[in-house]
């Protein structure tokens, strides 16, 4: 059983757009979210098993409103799109204030559309076969609910290696659980090098009243300086204390690659988040959680990596407009 799960990622506004106010910009106040629900999961694409990622730009206009929208980039091109453009546009925020003064502002976000795989106290293995984490007697007994997200490699014939997890809410027992689930499975034989895969365990007590849970919202940072100019991609792990609402109010580093580089940004990012919060009961409780941040140089607004977009909003708000093509680079940090 699978369950549609989405992460949205606040970036900071691409420089040199001169027609547009970053959201991110010093001199501003910026907005905060008030409606901000998650795009729809598009029905006919969850039934073929397919995950993405959309990166957006968008307005928001002096009254909170979400003005213009367009999207920058798709993976895969032409499945979610049209469903994140619409989501997108739903939103509300408090309005950018400059000298007290609402004001108009531009940022880019990324919505991920997942598919999770939810675990219960049932037995056996899984649609695809493979075995399912074992719910821990503990949490269960404490009526505890989280996820957790594993990355692993597959060798040429098909066994797992250097699975490792790469984020959980809360930390304990439910890593522990989804490590040794996937560390038992068997994947097809194959010559060819395969990239990394990650997935995401949704841990559920079956009489649980937990509905809906809400999507994860990462802060954002400049892309460091430094990295720029080395042209370096790193991750950083940490450890971070969260309120019942998800909000994280203290960060920790326990790893980082390159060591230093990515540190404060990191940091800044996990400080401004808002994690999917654990529970007890259906109730969301404070929590440790494990996040990962990446950062990509390749997907940052570096000096001299991207083109300036001098179009101005239009006078009245259009329809949703899907576009398929890239037309910027933007700073990457993905949880």
């Amino acid at each position: 059983m699978t369950r549609a799960a989405l992460a949205l990622l606040l970036l900071v506004a691409a420089p040199g757009a001169s027609a547009w106010v970053p959201c991110s910009d010093p001199g501003l106040e910026a907005p905060l979210p008030l409606e901000r629900e998650p795009p729809a999961y598009p029905e006919a694409v969850r039934a073929t098993g397919i995950e993405g990622s959309v990166e957006i730009a968008l307005t928001v206009l002096r009254d909170g409103r979400t003005g213009w929208v367009r999207v920058l980039r798709a993976t895969p091109d032409g499945y979610f799109e049209q469903a994140a453009a619409e989501g997108v546009r739903r939103w509300r925020f408090t309005p950018a204030r400059q000298d007290g003064e609402p004001v108009e502002c531009r940022m880019l976000t990324r919505v991920r559309f997942a598919l999770t795989d939810e675990v219960t106290t049932a037995a056996g293995a899984a649609a695809d076969g493979r075995p399912r984490p074992v719910y821990p007697p503990a949490l269960l007994k404490d009526r505890i609910e989280g996820y957790v997200e594993v990355e692993y490699s597959l060798d040429a014939a098909g066994n797992v290696q250097d699975a490792r997890v790469t984020g959980a809410m809360p930390r304990g027992g439910f890593e522990q659980a989804a490590l040794a689930a996937v560390r038992a499975w068997k994947g097809p034989a194959s010559v060819d090098a395969r990239p990394r895969e990650t997935r995401r365990f949704a841990f559920r007590i079956p009489d649980s009243m937990l509905g809906e849970v809400p999507a994860t919202m990462l802060g954002s940072a400049p892309f460091p300086a430094a990295a720029c100019a080395q042209g370096a991609a790193g991750r950083v792990v940490l450890e971070v204390d969260t309120l019942a609402t998800g909000e994280v109010r203290a960060a920790r580093i326990l790893a980082a690659e390159p060591a230093g580089l990515f540190d404060s940004a990191a940091l800044a990012i996990a400080r401004g988040s808002r994690l999917s919060p654990a529970y007890r009961d259906a109730m969301p409780i404070p929590a440790t959680a494990l996040l990962t941040l990446r950062f990509d140089p390749e997907r940052a607004n570096c000096p001299g990596s991207q083109r300036q977009d001098r179009s101005r909003p239009p006078s009245r708000r259009p329809p949703p407009k899907v576009t398929r093509h890239g037309e910027s680079t933007l700073p990457r940090a993905e949880a």
